[in-house]
């Protein structure tokens, strides 16, 4: 009964602990540094090349090579021969390892147009511009973003790794708990944390994912030149039957739509009779009366 009661009050702490972790990661817990997002500030680099996060008492150093940027662009290129710009852009994606992500063709009479979305190794996507504006076509707009998520990525992590210690720490009260309400609010708390760390992995994943590869959205048209063409008409006989072909339609619609309005008409009808009848009293009336 005793061990019953302890294994409950350690489950009420690790429960009340567990639910405030959220607000108050940004101190040592568990033996693992946490970095709250409202206090990692990146300060000036340093003369060794590194950049400092502080929360309170808590300093992690992240190397400048090692800080996670994101970068991302977007390019209007109007081409000269867009057959020869688009196989060149082709190669420039097998020579950097990157790799369509969309790829869409419209063509019209005023232009040909690719809209691209390319994924590049961040390691190449400075070359893979550069490269680009080396050729021949005319770079009508140019557009690139940087985002540095070292402070969203570290403290994802740490996080991510309090939540794994609690998820231990709550296996480990599972073995040992004896009764039906301790496994059940246990199993309970165990769920929550599960939901919560594939959440960050997934955060993690996304992120990693979007500092590994650059997007680069790229718009290659050409403009067509205007040609004028003229309309052919058909044959005359092709006229004169499709001539009489509306004409006979036209009149078909025509009793068609008097039909529709029969009521109408035949209200009218009455109304002028009526009409008519009180004209022709009136002036029997007057005749009689001179």
């Amino acid at each position: 009964m005793k061990k019953s009661r302890l294994l409950f009050g350690l489950l009420i702490v690790l429960s009340t602990i567990s639910s405030s972790c959220d607000h108050k990661e940004r101190n040592v817990v568990l033996s693992k540094s946490v970095v709250s997002m409202e206090n990692i500030k990146a300060s000036d680099a340093n003369n060794d090349g590194n950049v400092n996060f502080n929360s309170n008492n808590v300093q992690i150093t992240v190397p400048v090579d090692k800080k996670k940027i994101i970068k991302d662009g977007n390019m209007s290129i109007k081409s000269i021969d867009i057959a020869e710009s688009k196989k060149g852009i082709d190669e420039l994606v097998k020579k950097h390892n990157a790799y369509y992500d969309s790829e869409e063709l419209q063509n019209n009479d005023s232009r040909i147009s690719y809209d691209l979305k390319i994924r590049i190794p961040s390691e190449n996507f400075e070359k893979f511009i550069s490269q680009i504006e080396q050729g021949k076509d005319e770079i009508s707009n140019k557009s690139i973003h940087s985002r540095d998520v070292t402070a969203e990525f570290v403290d994802t992590e740490a996080r991510l790794n309090n939540k794994r210690e609690y998820l231990k720490r709550y296996k480990d009260l599972l073995s040992k708990a004896a009764s039906v309400k301790d496994i059940l609010a246990i199993e309970e708390n165990i769920r929550t944390l599960q939901e919560e760390i594939e959440s960050k992995e997934g955060l993690l994943k996304y992120l990693s994912d979007q500092v590994a590869y650059s997007t680069l959205d790229i718009s290659l048209y050409k403009e067509n030149e205007y040609i004028y063409k003229a309309k052919q008409k058909d044959k005359f006989i092709e006229r004169i039957k499709r001539s009489l072909s509306d004409g006979w339609t036209s009149i078909v619609d025509f009793l068609l739509w008097i039909l529709t309005i029969w009521p109408f008409i035949i209200l009218i009808l009455a109304a002028t009779y009526i009409f008519r009848s009180r004209i022709k009293k009136r002036k029997v009336k007057q005749q009689e009366n001179a």
